[in-house]
């Protein structure tokens, strides 16, 4: 039987931010971070047709019928769309904030016309609007309401955007099949993930089929190898050692859990290799067997065509300073 498992994934996302108050929406401005990302609208009709274009709705991914064939036959890990090359995923929007009281539409029914958009909608509400907000949460339209007033709004709405944006990434990672990289889906290992996220260690990471390892990248763009093996991936190693004729010290190291190699840019031992970096495991928190490790690559070691976030937002920066530049030189 094969076994299909999402993967896990996450990169940054955009959000968007309706009220026609401009003073609360450069409060928010300064409370959010990523500039880049986010877009601020005090005119509703134009939010609503920049979320319309943006909006790619979520990726469907058949695990039969002749996608399916393709890989069996490719001998390929993974079936859907790979987020990390597609340029476009961090205009994707992942969530959207409305005020519920604007003059030329009010937030529910803002949001009731992007009912089929695929992000987390998200109302604000003053002094009153509470109970429609209620009654449009019970109906669907929307997934959370806050009060505007209330003093921890911002921590609360902070917190709300960031489960929306690991929502938003949950549903676009790739499908492994023949039970490869079911070691990253398990909850202990996305929990190493997500402590790594929040504390700001990484911001986007990618699982690559290939390699079964996950890629990260930190803020400045400096990539990471992540690996993470349980006692069947720790046998798959060894007997391939064994079978490639790879060193005895690599082979007695890792039946002994001495040390982890890594492989990268491959998944296991090629025959001959004579250079292989090792790394201390380190074990995986409430997990007997399985182990994990963490280390940096150069930009070499990655293809040169790989757009991490701090590339994009180097970028979108460039862009704004040609399109000022330009427009100075008129």
């Amino acid at each position: 039987m094969n076994s299909f498992v999402r993967q896990p994934m996450f990169h940054p996302a955009s959000v968007i931010f309706v009220d026609d108050n401009a003073d609360f929406l450069d409060g928010l401005r300064g409370a959010i971070s990523d500039r880049e990302l986010n877009r601020f609208f005090t005119d509703s009709r134009a939010a609503l047709d920049f979320i319309l274009s943006r909006d790619r709705g979520v990726p469907r991914t058949r695990i039969a019928g002749s996608d399916y064939s393709d890989v069996e036959r490719g001998g390929a890990h993974a079936l859907g769309r790979d987020a990390l090359n597609d340029e476009a995923r961090f205009d994707d929007v992942a969530a959207v904030v409305v005020d519920y009281e604007m003059p030329a539409i009010d937030g529910i029914s803002f949001l009731r016309s992007i009912n089929d958009a695929a992000c987390t909608k998200i109302l604000l509400t003053g002094a009153a609007g509470d109970s429609e907000a209620i009654n449009a949460f019970n109906a669907g339209l929307i997934d959370f309401y806050l009060r505007k007033g209330d003093p921890t709004m911002p921590a609360k709405l902070a917190a709300v955007l960031a489960d929306a944006k690991k929502k938003h990434c949950k549903l676009r990672g790739c499908i492994g099949v023949h039970d490869v990289g079911a070691t990253y889906c398990d909850p202990r290992v996305v929990r190493l993930l997500d402590d790594w996220l929040a504390e700001g260690r990484c911001v986007e990471y990618y699982w690559r089929p290939e390699q079964n390892a996950v890629l990260m990248f930190d803020a400045q763009g400096n990539p990471s190898v992540f690996v993470a093996w349980d006692e069947d991936e720790w046998a798959f190693q060894c007997d391939t050692v064994l079978d490639a004729g790879g060193p005895d010290w690599l082979l007695r190291a890792l039946e002994r859990r001495e040390m982890m190699p890594l492989f990268w840019p491959s998944q296991a031992y090629q025959p001959g290799a004579s250079d292989v970096r090792t790394v201390t495991p380190v074990p995986v928190p409430d997990w007997e067997g399985a182990y994990y490790c963490l280390a940096p690559l150069a930009l070499s070691e990655i293809e040169p065509s790989t757009l991490s976030f701090a590339r994009w937002k180097e970028a979108k920066r460039g862009a704004v300073t040609a399109a000022i530049e330009g427009g100075a030189r008129l």
